[in-house]
């Protein structure tokens, strides 16, 4: 084969192995480039060297050789030591070191040998190359830029350049970093939820959540005529009567009517709601009315003849819910909180490459000015449950793990959140895949499993639980009882969180109905009722993301960062990763990024 038609498969070969590194957002120097290209199987190492790298917490985007020098394999690490015997190569000293991506300028390669400058590909190709990669990812700047030696006119060099320049790395100032962390956990039920699972728990956490249920209904002006049922049904005589009790049966009859049976702690009574009513939404409110909710109704009682149960005919049901008038609190500092759920790390379907470009956004690295500006004022970020994939969680899900150890799971989470600034505070708060009992409440993941993370100041609880940040009250529930009131309310979906969540804000409870899919534990206090007004309701779970409001009552299900996995597909699960929403804490207007699009 004569020199041009090698020097051209040569320059192709450079040109192919370039544009992977750059479609990922690493940049190298010729001298690097040229490194690569002459080990085995190029391409390959490409891709291997693109995967670790995203594993190093510190990587800027720039490949260097003692980067090069962490990655485990064997040919790329006796090419490096075959390398540093050569005399013959004297590469000048700021390529060897990693490019300080505090400098407005990067050092760029001033002089190559020969050998490696027949391998450039030319200015003119990299243009060509570079404007293909940019349509997939916008945020990609211009990286190389040609330049002429005054010493040798006639030579074309390359020249690299940040994948985000330097300029506006330094642009970046965020705001949040003014502003100290000013937060409180206000409910959180680690080291409180003790229970022996006997009778009396179970008993104990009915009766908790009834006293909790009708203080809260007492609160509303329209419920003070409410008496207890056995009140009630002491009377003989028709009369309008009104009683706050817990649905123990709903159905339809034959007619098409509702028929409810509704007890407190003195008894039980029978309710009759005709189809026919004039107010057509209280026939609504039925339809998503389930066992175990607290509601309000008021009618005419009939009493029973010959030793039979008297019975109410009602023209009124209502729940708890919140006033239509409630104003959540803001606070009064620029900053921002963003809410993120369901990562699995150590699962096959971890979306990592969206999760480094979330980093690359927290850290002003991606994104236009505006996005910049808002990534600036994050000052907390929480993760709703499932950081890590876990084991054990489901059938088979030992084939979906790419990480089968819990604790090298939480590594690589801590590795990744690392990546994170500083100046952010980052809560954790469990769900059902981290090592905590699978019924809820759940108190926070174990101390011997998520050192590292506490060493690195994320702060651990247990779910559900009510974080105040800069005076806004963020209630943080993972959401397992979402499916449950999914599939038992005509009308709600799973692709649709927003619509459930209402619902439970409606009854004041994170998980209105016992003794479904929802494990619930039986402890003292019922830690799911909603007895604060949440100023940020955040619940995740089902892995797909919505964003919404009830009452003012800005609300989240933050998606998740895993792909769809064949478990999720036997359920029809398709999930949304990589949407990101960011609320600004002083108006509680909700902005999402989409990082598959950046």
């Amino acid at each position: 084969m004569d020199d041009s038609k090698l020097n051209e498969l040569n320059t192709e070969k450079h040109r192919l192995i370039l544009k992977k590194f750059v479609d990922s957002g690493i940049n190298l120097t010729p001298f690097i480039l040229d490194f690569i290209s002459n080990l085995n199987n190029p391409l390959e190492q490409a891709n291997l060297i693109i995967k670790e790298t995203s594993f190093i917490p510190k990587f800027n985007g720039h490949l260097t050789k003692d980067i090069l020098k962490t990655i485990s394999n064997d040919e790329i690490q006796r090419a490096l030591k075959r390398l540093s015997l050569k005399e013959d190569i004297n590469l000048p000293e700021q390529v060897s070191n990693e490019i300080d991506a505090n400098n407005e300028k990067s050092h760029i390669l001033q002089d190559i040998n020969k050998k490696n400058q027949m391998n450039i590909i030319s200015t003119i190709d990299y243009k060509e190359m570079k404007a293909e990669s940019n349509q997939k990812n916008v945020y990609h700047e211009k990286s190389l830029e040609k330049y002429k030696s005054p010493e040798k006119p006639k030579k074309k060099e390359l020249k690299i350049k940040p994948t985000e320049s330097a300029k506006s790395s330094l642009a970046f100032k965020p705001i949040a970093k003014e502003y100290s962390a000013e937060y409180e956990v206000l409910k959180d039920p680690t080291g409180k939820i003790h229970t022996n699972g006997d009778y009396e728990d179970f008993y104990n956490l009915t009766i908790d959540k009834f006293n909790q249920l009708s203080e809260l209904m007492k609160k509303r002006g329209d419920t003070f005529s409410a008496t207890n049922i056995n009140n009630v049904l002491r009377n003989s005589k028709s009369q309008e009567l009104a009683v706050i009790g817990m649905v123990n049966e709903i159905r339809k009859t034959k007619n098409g009517n509702y028929f409810l049976t509704l007890e407190d702690k003195t008894g039980k009574i029978n309710v009759i709601i005709r189809k026919d009513i004039e107010d057509q939404e209280i026939i609504k409110t039925l339809e998503r009315t389930i066992m175990d909710q607290m509601i309000f109704v008021d009618g005419t009682y009939n009493p029973g003849e010959k030793g039979k149960k008297g019975i109410m005919f009602s023209n009124n049901l209502t729940k708890i819910d919140i006033p239509g008038d409630f104003q959540p609190e803001v606070s009064p500092d620029p900053i921002s909180i963003t809410l993120i759920s369901d990562t699995h790390i150590g699962s096959k379907e971890f979306e990592e490459n969206l999760w480094n470009r979330f980093v690359k956004f927290l850290n002003g690295k991606i994104g236009n000015k505006n996005e910049r500006e808002l990534a600036g004022r994050i000052k907390y970020i929480v993760i709703n449950g499932d950081l890590i994939d876990g084991i054990g969680v489901y059938p088979n899900q030992e084939e979906d793990l790419i990480i089968k150890d819990l604790y090298h799971q939480y590594t690589k989470a801590s590795e990744l959140l690392s990546g994170i600034p500083e100046y952010i505070k980052i809560f954790y708060s469990s769900g059902n895949h981290e090592p905590v009992r699978n019924a809820i409440p759940r108190p926070a993941v174990p101390k011997k499993y998520i050192e590292p993370l506490i060493s690195n100041g994320i702060k651990c609880i247990g779910n559900p639980a009510v974080i105040k940040t800069n005076n806004v009250k963020t209630l943080v529930f993972h959401g397992d009882s979402l499916i449950d009131m999914n599939q038992l309310i005509p009308g709600l979906d799973n692709n649709n969180p927003i619509e459930t969540m209402k619902e439970l804000l409606i009854c004041r409870h994170l998980a209105p109905i016992y003794g479904k899919k929802t494990q619930i534990a039986p402890v003292s206090k019922d830690w799911l009722v909603i007895d604060q007004i949440p100023d940020i309701f955040h619940t995740g779970h089902i892995h797909i993301f919505g964003m919404g409001e009830y009452n003012h009552v800005p609300l989240i299900n933050s998606g998740c960062f895993q792909s769809q996995t064949e478990f999720m597909k036997s359920f029809g699960v398709k999930p949304t990763p990589g949407v990101v929403p960011i609320i600004n804490l002083d108006t509680l207007e909700p902005k999402p990024i989409d990082f598959k699009d950046h």
